[in-house]
């Protein structure tokens, strides 16, 4: 069923497979970070520091609004994957026109939530007088883009269930690198300052839609039409009862990091674009585990829609392996070279300070967080989405949120805001890999030996 473009997991080495499915994978999820990255490497360098400040103490307010639909679209790659590994080419057709339908109706919703609810958000967040003008100015257009960040993103766990994980990749590098010209243009040349690069974000996002659309117009084994799809409703019902529980959870940790900037916003400016900087580096630590949840993900459910269990177990033991072998070393790295990453962004003394100081305080909690994307990946491959959603909930909200209420109760200190931004990556990484290796669940849906 499978053509050139589409990648068949269920056949092949398991190793090679992975391996020819997992490099564009990784290559996308660094040049998906490389948005916001772009935008703070601009401010800070070509506009200014209380700019700077702003944009990063709105970061989380960006993420939030994609966090639910982020889960929708999970749960349409599941969909999408179990009929693409059943070789049920008419099923898959449907699954795909049905998810298609549903980022165009879903983004225009998020579009409009998110605009509503900026003046809210940034109450929730505590940003100060001094930057709540130009932060305002910046998300007011970039949550504009939210439309069409949910529609590539579900495009996108479209083609990566059905094995093309190139062209994401492709279309996203194009994307980043129009997402910096532009936004350089923007600030240097037309003086837009931070409203500058949030448009230049949005540009290059639709972009992005437009030419993953036109590739699955194309695509031979959808065999779509996209002027006349059609929805089924049982498969909308069975997307969203796989995806709201991802949704859901993704969601609650959002809030979760929204109470930890709120934290974090009571600091200076200085301390605020350190930690908002910080953010940014060790997340070049963590894209590459949110490409294994995606590759897990995909690749298990493929082969348990086929099932062929051995290749499940094989598979998962690869993905872990891999985990930690990333995770360690892009850690380690990131530790020693903290310093000059965090200059690229701004030079101000007391930013570097707290940027390098809370990049090594928190950067290898990531390879706890690993254990967690790996093994959640695997479940919902499997069809399970509410257990990886219980595991998350309880580790990186309730324990978060307990934490640093119950700290900054005692003393405020900027080292409650690096314990409570890792404190939830560890505890996910301990109770998912419990929960995996020793559940009832795992072994009689032939997860684990």
């Amino acid at each position: 069923m499978a053509d050139d473009k589409n990648l068949d997991l269920t056949e092949g080495k398991v190793g090679i497979q992975i391996f020819r499915f997992i490099w564009p994978v990784l290559l996308s999820s660094l040049f998906q970070q490389f948005y916001s990255l772009t935008n703070q490497l601009i401010v800070g360098n070509y506009v200014s520091k209380t700019a700077l400040s702003a944009v990063s103490a709105c970061t989380t307010i960006t993420m939030l609004f994609n966090y639910f639909f982020g889960g929708i679209g999970l749960g349409a790659g599941i969909v999408t994957s179990h009929t693409y590994g059943a070789k049920d080419r008419d099923r898959l057709k449907i699954a795909v026109e049905t998810s298609l339908i549903i980022s165009i109706f879903g983004g225009i919703i998020l579009t409009l939530l998110s605009e509503m609810c900026i003046g809210l958000m940034m109450k929730m967040i505590n940003i100060n007088d001094t930057l709540y003008p130009i932060a305002y100015d910046y998300l007011r257009v970039y949550l504009i883009g939210n439309i069409a960040v949910f529609m590539y993103n579900m495009g996108f766990y479209v083609l990566r269930s059905i094995g093309d994980s190139r062209h994401p990749l492709y279309y996203l590098i194009a994307s980043s690198v129009l997402n910096m010209i532009l936004g350089v243009i923007f600030v240097r040349r037309f003086h837009l300052d931070v409203v500058g690069t949030a448009l230049a974000t949005i540009i290059s996002q639709f972009v992005v839609d437009i030419l993953c659309y036109r590739l699955l117009a194309k695509n031979e084994t959808l065999n779509l039409d996209i002027m006349h799809m059609r929805i089924d409703w049982d498969l909308t019902r069975e997307i969203f009862r796989l995806g709201v529980p991802a949704g859901v959870q993704n969601t609650l940790i959002g809030l979760a990091n929204v109470t930890v900037q709120a934290y974090t916003n009571l600091f200076s400016n200085e301390i605020i674009a350190g930690v908002g900087v910080a953010q940014r580096v060790s997340s070049y630590a963590q894209s590459p585990l949110h490409a294994l949840t995606t590759v897990s993900t995909s690749f298990i459910g493929q082969n348990y829609g086929a099932k062929k269990y051995d290749r499940v177990q094989e598979g998962t033991r690869y993905c872990l392996r891999l985990s930690n072998i990333i995770s360690i070393t892009l850690s380690t790295l990131i530790f020693i070279f903290a310093k000059p990453l965090v200059q690229m962004f701004n030079k101000d003394p007391e930013i570097v300070k707290y940027g390098v100081e809370m990049v090594r305080f928190t950067v290898y909690s990531t390879i706890f967080i690993g254990w967690s994307h790996i093994y959640n990946g695997v479940c919902r491959g499997a069809g399970n989405v509410k257990l990886p959603m219980i595991i998350a909930i309880f580790s990186q909200v309730i324990v978060r949120y307990i934490y640093v209420t119950v700290a900054f109760s005692i003393s405020t200190s900027i080292y409650h805001v690096y314990v409570g931004s890792s404190i939830g990556f560890v505890f996910a990484g301990i109770v998912a890999s419990i929960y995996f290796n020793f559940s009832k669940w795992t072994k009689e849906h032939h997860l684990r030996p």
